[in-house]
């Protein structure tokens, strides 16, 4: 029995200050929508769209045995963002967009903004995967671990 009453306390003095007759009923707007400013840059941030690219331009002469480069990037989007928290360590951003390569071809580009996992772990990294274009799955089959929806 104790511990009802000591819900039922609880539950009062949680709700004590949203309790409202129909008369003291004033319409207010929302409150605006905070930006999530983290550790990570934004999606369009040219610092993650410049690591993204030299890890591309990196690949390709290795993975592909071809010397294409990224010459534009559009459509960038921001899929997932994951605060630190007491269980997760890492502050992620997840991204997506489209890439137009030198030879004038059109893929997805998937890519994660991860704090801090930088050099030496200070700092935060922007990781990247072409769609298809990642013939030796390092991000998983068609980039699912980069892909965060």
């Amino acid at each position: 029995m104790r511990i009802v009453e000591s819900l039922v306390l609880a539950a009062s003095l949680v709700a004590a200050p949203f309790a409202a007759n129909a008369a003291d009923y004033i319409e207010r707007e929302a409150p605006p929508a905070q930006v999530v400013v983290g550790l990570v840059p934004s999606c369009e941030d040219p610092r993650v769209l410049g690591q993204v690219e030299d890890q591309f331009e990196y690949g390709a002469p290795h993975m592909l045995q071809s010397d294409v480069t990224i010459a534009e990037f559009s459509n960038l989007t921001e899929k997932a963002y994951l605060p630190r928290t007491d269980n997760a360590s890492v502050e992620r951003r997840y991204c997506q967009g489209s890439v137009l390569l030198s030879n004038q071809q059109r893929h997805t580009v998937y890519y994660r903004v991860s704090y801090p996992l930088g050099y030496a772990s200070f700092g935060w990294k922007a990781e990247g995967c072409v769609l298809g274009l990642d013939d030796w799955n390092i991000y998983g089959a068609n980039c699912s671990s980069l892909r965060r929806f």
